[in-house]
């Protein structure tokens, strides 16, 4: 049986990962900062901080793990682009790939970010587009890709997925939809800039599949996971009052535009595709699951 740990498993990205595995052959191991206990899924946990590199080594050697899917990183919404955090989170993603390898893992997925490429160019395209980050999170985000991609020219299987602009229940308010729907449920004005600015959005369960699906294959480098659309974000923000019922709510334009927000970013999709996967749910259905999951206690 194949054998998988997964870090950030409690996370946005790790959670809807976990849900998709359960119904796969897969012997689970995921780890988590705080005790976990769930019955009824297939899952044994494991507490420690990833920074802890003792304790990931002792859990890694115990599990032996043939993959790894490292989803883990620093997340806070106020701080992530620029915190110093992203130091730490680059040398415990290096230690974490190494002793890996070490203990005789097979294939290694990590998470990445569109933020690594340079952004001035609109069109995202693997190995293609360079990769200029202006932030310390995409900085980090591609040192952590490029020690992955040496790990591969010295035989092991490796693949980068980077994500691009994620939605759907359980995000952060600082991710769009999220305030939009936040304000409309308490029947408030929904403030935005005027949302010109255009992005390539996935539903994160989308997200999820997508990086199950490279989980499971042999593709390797980096791999985009996105839409390959470009969705304008004032768009999105008038779907989601549409579909709520308070249009009159929504108020595009009563919030300035930051100066340095690129007008487009959009991923190529052609290498995620090449392994049959396509999404399965349009910007009008995740936003609705997104609505209904957001609304729920």
């Amino acid at each position: 049986m194949k054998r998988i740990l997964i870090t950030g498993a409690t996370g946005f990205v790790g959670r809807a990962c976990l849900d998709l595995l359960c119904n796969q052959d897969w012997e689970i191991h995921a780890v988590s900062r705080r005790a976990i206990s769930e019955s009824g899924m297939n899952i044994e946990w494991h507490r420690a901080d990833l920074k802890d590199f003792a304790i990931m080594r002792a859990i890694i050697s115990e599990i032996e793990p043939t993959h790894l899917l490292h989803a883990a990183w620093c997340t806070d919404p106020k701080s992530f682009w620029h915190s110093a955090e992203n130091h730490e989170w680059l040398r415990s993603t290096v230690e974490l790939f190494d002793c890996f390898a070490a203990a005789g893992g097979t294939r290694i997925v990590g998470v990445g970010s569109c933020a690594e490429y340079d952004w001035t160019m609109g069109v995202c395209r693997e190995q293609k587009t360079p990769c200029r980050p202006n932030t310390l999170y995409g900085q980090a985000k591609l040192s952590a890709a490029n020690h992955l991609a040496t790990m591969q020219q010295q035989g092991l299987s490796t693949a980068w997925a980077r994500l691009f602009f994620m939605y759907g229940p359980g995000a952060s308010e600082s991710r769009m939809p999220g305030a939009v729907i936040s304000a409309l449920q308490r029947n408030e004005p929904a403030l935005c800039s005027a949302g010109e600015q255009r992005r390539d959005f996935l539903y994160i369960d989308d997200v999820a599949s997508a990086l199950v699906a490279i989980l499971g294959s042999t593709i390797t480098g980096p791999v985009n996971i996105c839409s390959g659309e470009v969705t304008s974000i004032g768009v999105m923000a008038e779907r989601v009052a549409e579909l709520m019922g308070k249009r009159e709510l929504l108020k595009l334009g009563a919030l300035p535009t930051r100066v340095d927000d690129p007008s487009m970013i959009v991923g190529h999709n052609s290498r995620l595709k090449g392994l049959g996967w396509q999404p399965q749910f349009s910007l009008e259905q995740g936003l609705q699951q997104t609505i209904t999951r957001s609304s729920l206690p």
